[in-house]
């Protein structure tokens, strides 16, 4: 049997039809394995026993008549084709109605079955458009992808299921609103903008766009918009095509925040080094140095030169001292092994401890040191890291201070939840490109103080880890040549 052949059951009960339809074939070379029946029964019984691409049915059989079993073939998809006599019309549209194919209706001369080849042809790429319809409208349907249609002016006339799964919105309740408009909601002006342009110029727009499910949620879509065109190339509409890609979206942030976070580990390393190959070097060279000098020139110095280079080797001593303390502080904060004990922290008794502390300091300097706490200030923390901030941030005020200069300790409430420290000196201040860049590790920011005094940068680093540890927040208001005043806030309570 040739595959390409159309197989086709006849059902005709007139004989003269039958032989008239077999000639046809036969003088016209028509590609058809033909199936013969004259009755009812014979047709059943052909039809569930072979395989068929199309039916020919008269309508009056001797056993009946064809509405009797055309329902059942009709159900299978297989396009029926019926005919009738002279004046049976109705019977044609009745039998169109109940889902055939097409009809014929027969004449004395059998010119009819002239016109068969035809219907069959006719009848099967009607088929075969259905098949491809129905087939694309499963694929739309069933498409993982969310798809809409609008009419010519945007207004949305069509939505797949995949757009409500994701959205939660049904198609009434979708229905006629506008599509550019919901692109309009919660995105840049600048992204609507590109969208309505490229689409006036009748191009396809692409790109990730962020939208609102009926329960609130924002989630975000990557969107490709195209214009519809008929075959005069008017345009009918647009078509939209969408794919949630959310978790890709957090995905990329996530990996775009552990990039940060591996910057930042990446440039405390190059800070940790660069004061290790520098820092601690520097010091200990001139310890070396005046070391060397005490131990092979002692009896050829006076006694003030020794003095001197004691003094000398006890600041490098303290200094290094004092850097190795940070590192050894910032290198546990680091790495987690700092531990983090809070308690209620009686406050005018710390700023009493540092200030006792430092007031050698000041003097040194002539600079008046003192406090102004409110009474029964209390707050929530760390002691140890509380006490080291202020000592760090009233040393450098002192440190940054000239000579006859003020700093100034203030702690107050300022809320039912927060008291805010202020340590305030009147020395050289900053610059606001040096103020950002003192809590940022890898800008390295350091400056000599008002008598030489060095440092690394490093105390303002753990100074804002600590404040951060304890849940409060540090800034700085300074300009150059009117002092500095570093402003920190800390919990009143566990709460």
């Amino acid at each position: 049997m040739n595959q390409k052949n159309i197989r086709l059951l006849y059902i005709e009960d007139d004989l003269v039809d039958q032989m008239a339809f077999k000639r046809l074939i036969k003088e016209h070379n028509l590609p058809y394995d033909l199936t013969l029946a004259g009755s009812i029964k014979a047709g059943r019984e052909a039809f569930n026993a072979g395989v068929f691409d199309i039916v020919i049915s008269d309508f009056l059989l001797g056993d009946g008549t064809s509405f009797e079993y055309l329902p059942e073939m009709i159900k299978t998809g297989i396009p029926v084709i019926m005919v009738t006599g002279t004046g049976d019309e109705d019977v044609a549209v009745k039998a169109i109605k109940m889902g055939a194919s097409d009809y014929l209706i027969k004449d004395v001369e059998y010119g009819h079955l002239k016109m068969l080849p035809i219907i069959i042809d006719s009848s099967l790429q009607k088929k075969r458009s259905e098949y491809q319809i129905k087939k694309l409208s499963m694929a739309v349907e069933q498409s993982p992808s969310m798809l809409l249609i609008t009419d010519e002016n945007g207004r949305i006339e069509y939505i797949n299921p995949r757009v409500t799964e994701i959205t939660g919105y049904s198609l009434e309740e979708l229905l006629l609103e506008n599509l550019f408009e919901h692109h309009a909601t919660h995105n840049t002006e600048a992204v609507f903008e590109d969208l309505r342009n490229t689409l006036t110029e009748g191009k396809r727009w692409q790109g990730n766009t962020m939208h609102q499910k009926k329960n609130g949620v924002i989630f975000w879509e990557s969107t490709t918009i195209s214009p519809i065109y008929d075959d005069d190339g008017h345009k009918t509409g647009y078509i939209k095509v969408a794919e949630d890609i959310t978790e890709k979206k957090m995905a990329e942030e996530a990996i775009k925040s552990y990039s940060e976070k591996l910057r930042e580990i990446n440039a405390s390393k190059d800070k940790m080094f660069s004061i290790i190959a520098h820092d601690l070097r520097t010091p200990f060279n001139g310890l070396l140095a005046f070391s060397d000098i005490l131990s092979n020139d002692f009896e050829s110095l006076s006694k003030d030169e020794v003095q001197e280079y004691i003094e000398v080797i006890r600041d490098l001593s303290r200094n290094t001292f004092n850097l190795l303390e940070k590192l050894l502080q910032w290198s546990r904060l680091q790495t987690g092994r700092m531990e983090y004990n809070p308690t209620v922290i009686a406050f005018d008794k710390l700023i009493e401890t540092v200030v006792n502390l430092l007031s050698a300091n000041a003097r040194g300097k002539n600079i008046q040191l003192n406090s102004s706490i409110e009474e029964g200030l209390q707050v929530f923390g760390d002691t140890n890291m509380i006490h080291a901030v202020i000592r760090n941030l009233t040393s450098n005020a002192i440190k940054f201070t000239p000579e006859n200069g003020l700093v100034h300790i203030k702690a107050h409430s300022v809320s039912d939840k927060y008291a805010e420290i202020a340590v305030s000196d009147t020395g050289i201040g900053m610059s606001a490109n040096d103020i950002n860049k003192l809590f940022r590790i890898e800008c390295q920011h350091s400056t000599k103080g008002t008598k030489g005094e060095t440092g690394t940068g490093l105390g303002l680093l753990l100074c804002k880890e600590f404040i951060d540890r304890n849940k409060g927040s540090i800034r700085v208001e300074s300009e150059p040549g009117k002092g500095s005043r570093f402003i920190f806030t800390l919990p009143l309570t566990e709460d």
